[in-house]
């Protein structure tokens, strides 16, 4: 089994989404989604991922 990466807003990666991360959990628990090059967590809300893990980050890999 393998850990689940992190991305932290001041840490590495946190400019561009690595291509086979398909969701994220945020700091409080909340599940987003990745489509094209955005991420939502209720499919009317969208942003990149630049701004998720700034305003949402810390985030943590969630295997699917």
């Amino acid at each position: 089994m393998t850990a689940a990466r992190r991305w932290s807003p001041d840490g590495p990666g946190c400019f561009r989404s690595p291509e086979n991360v398909t969701a994220v959990r945020d700091r409080t628990g909340r599940l987003w989604t990745r489509h094209t090059t955005r991420w939502t967590t209720n499919n009317s809300h969208w942003i990149r991922w630049r701004a998720l893990v700034a305003e949402h980050g810390p985030l943590t890999e969630e295997n699917r």
